[in-house]
């Protein structure tokens, strides 16, 4: 989630601090009024009634918000916990009035002679109290508005990235080099092998027709389908250069998963390695304990520099954090390249992204 924590700064601190004092300042002055012209019988001057007394107290008052609100701040900023955040940012202010009104009402008694110092303090005290509820409420009502001005920008993201998705699949689904070994491979086929041929255009329809969907989210068993006609497809072309292996847990066949997430990284291992008879490439496909499936592949790196430099991987990075605020697991040695994919058990807590970036599309 996107926080513009500029918005719990100093500055927004003490122009709320004052905004409230103000509002006091002239809601005691009005009922000092009204209690005056009862007593006296007749009108008063209004600005008879500012003196030493209610600056001090408009001064204290500020002072009081302003130290409020920096604390109830930066507990937003720096307290991750949302647990842990919301009673220690009330405890917190609760024990600030606690030290604090005592102090500023012996201030303030200095040019008090209204009041009785006991009865003063409690009417004081009562009124700090008040304080922390207002700049409680305001500090709440602040975090839900970034709140929800980060979900905007979050979605506005995964739109954006749901967009370049499907514009990256419609722009496969025409690449001159995917077709060229496509069609070369199916013309090797015709009259040679028309059963196989016949499976092949199957698969690449199927393949095609996969990418064409609008869906968001799609089941780990749809997913699985979708790599094996494009495993099929690749390796018609590399036949028993390419070893591909499965060990799925069927359990997790029901699992939700990102479109295209197996076949970016199933095409990662193809354009970045060797492919031979001399050098096979091997493809491990498995599901873990951890509730995640990992691709793993052997390494032998081409000399060529092929390859997007990643952004397969951070793409399908961007986009598990975006809809589902998780992060895949890349780990490498000299041998092996493994990239673990989270699986989503339950998708009701992210309805909300994903209904967001379907309908917008």
């Amino acid at each position: 989630m996107v926080y513009d924590y500029r918005l719990f700064g100093k500055k927004s601190a003490l122009k709320l601090s004052l905004a409230i004092s103000v509002l006091h300042f002239f809601i005691v002055l009005i009922a000092y009024s009204f209690a005056r012209t009862n007593d006296l019988k007749h009108s008063i001057n209004f600005m008879d009634l500012v003196q030493v007394n209610t600056v001090v107290m408009f001064v204290a008052n500020a002072l009081l918000l302003y130290i409020l609100f920096l604390f109830q701040f930066r507990a937003v900023k720096h307290i991750d916990d949302k647990r842990k955040r919301t009673p220690i940012t009330i405890l917190g202010s609760l024990m600030l009035v606690f030290i604090l009104s005592p102090l500023f009402s012996q201030v303030q008694l200095l040019y008090n002679e209204q009041f009785s110092e006991r009865m003063f303090m409690i009417i004081n005290f009562v009124k700090d109290v008040v304080l922390v509820i207002i700049t409680l409420l305001f500090t709440a009502l602040m975090y839900a508005w970034d709140m929800n001005k980060g979900r905007i920008v979050e979605n506005q993201k995964l739109l954006i990235q749901s967009l370049q998705d499907r514009y990256n699949a419609l722009k496969n689904q025409v690449d001159p080099h995917f077709l060229f070994n496509s069609l070369n491979t199916l013309n090797g086929l015709i009259g040679y092998d028309d059963e196989k041929a016949h499976e092949y255009i199957s698969q690449l329809s199927s393949m095609f027709r996969y990418t064409m969907q609008n869906k968001q989210i799609l089941r780990v068993s749809e997913e699985l389908n979708f790599a094996e006609s494009y495993i099929y497809l690749i390796k018609m072309r590399y036949n028993e250069s390419l070893q591909i292996t499965y060990r799925i847990d069927e359990k997790y066949l029901d699992y939700y998963i990102l479109p295209s997430a197996l076949q970016v990284l199933i095409e990662n291992a193809v354009k970045h390695n060797v492919i031979s008879n001399k050098y096979p490439l091997s493809v491990a496909i498995e599901t873990t304990e951890n509730g995640t499936v990992c691709i793993k592949n052997s390494v032998r790196l081409k000399n060529s520099g092929v390859g997007g430099g990643g952004i397969g991987l951070s793409n399908l990075d961007e986009r598990y954090r975006l809809v589902f605020d998780k992060k895949i697991k890349v780990t490498r040695d000299e041998h092996y390249f493994r990239v673990e994919v989270p699986l989503i058990k339950e998708i009701e807590k992210y309805n909300r992204n994903i209904y967001m970036s379907q309908n917008e599309l």
